[in-house]
């Protein structure tokens, strides 16, 4: 059975890439060292210089990274298999092979981390609407020691952390009020 945050989950997931911390930079390095021996092993298959086995590469690190780590790969994907190629291991590639296939993996990079930034985007946009205060009001709801926000009119809840933590950060929120409402009382 899904439970009801299952779908919190995915809808932040989708409006964001999953991976944003410091484990990004590994994905990013194996989204490029994967592909590149992928295609060395082909090196007396495939002749010329083409760089299909780097596309789904770039695909999924536009999905699960930041927007910029896929540009970094689909930038560095075909440096790094130039300078395998054009090493003098492959007699068979000249260079306006290799130029044209970069421009069209390029291209195509580019085609693929829009379309997966765009679809995000609208997606969050999407989500967005109905976050109006005026057609009602906040629902904080607990479960499983989590706390949970839910407004009125819009999308999903939202996890807010776990029931101490909130606690602690909303006791601290009214305690800061209380201290501008006293500062502006005094100015009075």
């Amino acid at each position: 059975m899904n439970h009801p945050m299952d779908h919190s989950r995915l809808t932040s997931r989708l409006q964001a890439p999953p991976i944003t911390d410091a484990s990004a930079v590994v994905w990013a390095l194996v989204a490029i060292a994967v592909p590149t021996a992928i295609r060395e092993s082909l090196t007396d298959v495939v002749v010329g210089c083409e760089f299909t086995p780097f596309l789904p590469f770039v695909l999924l690190a536009a999905i699960l990274l930041p927007w910029a780590y896929a540009c970094g790969i689909a930038l560095l994907s075909p440096a790094i298999s130039g300078a395998l190629v054009l090493s003098g291991r492959e007699q068979t590639t000249s260079l306006d092979c290799f130029l044209t296939a970069t421009a069209l993996f390029l291209a195509s990079s580019a085609a693929i981390i829009g379309a997966v930034v765009f679809i995000r985007r609208l997606f969050a946009a999407s989500h967005l609407r109905g976050l109006d205060e005026s057609s009602g009001g906040v629902v904080f709801s607990l479960d499983k020691q989590e706390v949970w926000a839910h407004w009125y009119g819009s999308g999903p809840p939202v996890h807010l952390g776990s029931q101490d933590r909130v606690e602690r950060m909303m006791e601290d929120f009214l305690a800061q009020v209380e201290v501008g409402k006293r500062l502006n009382r005094k100015k009075d």
